[in-house]
């Protein structure tokens, strides 16, 4: 279950800082997503039964929430709601909110024999540009419906940033903006956590992180001091790319690499 459109976003989000003057960091520039060179599956998320009719989401980040099938807005994640109406035989419509703003739209469909479950989203983003998302899951446990452990196993069209410009406004301290989510965060390498600003950033969403090496950083993100996801960001021998590679807290063996170049 997507319920973490923007979330996503921030997951990917990473300052760094060097002792090398503002103007020589390796990280100043704008970098762009290559998709085809990313590697965005392999993540698991759970539906359990929950109280009454209910069910229970879990994917070992922040996320962990009991909602229905009645139409109804349940609380899911940071400041967002989420809504599932039945519109068929094993299909389902869903709708992710912030504060009552529609993120985005979206279609379930669990295949006649139970292996799959297929999602599409559609929604704008900060800037206003808009985006079409598909998700392919597998499944990994259970048997019927939709109760079970579902692995990703496609995705295209990602909704997350799809450029990073980051900047050094003094010694020992970078920015990173990303234009398309409006978003921002700015700070020292000291391990402190520092706030993630943005429209369609939940409150309380924080960043920590180390430098590990002048071109490789460590972070954790956290949502209302709970941590959320933790990653690696690493750039490439020949400075024209950089990697990160993040994971939810415990799913260390489920990481996903999302690759951004230099332009």
């Amino acid at each position: 279950m997507k319920t973490k459109t923007i979330w996503s976003a921030c997951a990917l989000l990473a300052l760094v800082a060097g002792t090398a003057a503002a103007a020589d960091s390796p990280w100043n520039g704008t970098w762009k997503l290559d998709a085809a060179k990313s590697h965005l599956t392999g993540q698991t998320f759970t539906y359990s039964k929950g109280p009454g009719e209910m069910l229970h989401y879990e994917d070992g980040s922040t996320a962990s929430f009991d909602f229905g099938l009645d139409g109804k807005e349940y609380k899911s994640w940071g400041n967002r709601t989420v809504s599932f109406t039945a519109a068929g035989h094993n299909t389902w419509d869903t709708q992710s909110k912030a504060d009552g703003r529609v993120l985005d739209k979206g279609h379930f469909v669990l295949s006649e024999d139970g292996k799959t479950l297929t999602m599409a989203f559609d929604g704008k983003k900060p800037d206003g540009s808009a985006y079409h998302e598909e998700d392919v899951f597998t499944r990994v446990s259970g048997t019927e419906g939709l109760i079970g452990t579902w692995r990703s196993t496609k995705v295209k069209g990602p909704s997350g940033p799809q450029s990073f410009v980051i900047s050094a406004p003094a010694d020992g301290v970078l920015r990173y903006d990303i234009p398309d989510m409006k978003a921002y965060a700015e700070g020292s390498a000291d391990g402190a956590d520092h706030p993630v600003t943005g429209p369609d950033v939940p409150p309380g969403m924080t960043i920590g992180f180390k430098m590990l090496s002048p071109k490789k950083v460590k972070y954790t993100i956290k949502l209302n001091g709970k941590v959320d996801s933790v990653g690696v960001q690493t750039i490439a021998a020949d400075g024209a790319s950089f990697s990160d590679v993040s994971w939810n807290p415990g799913k260390a063996n489920e990481k996903t690499t999302v690759v951004y170049v230099r332009q």
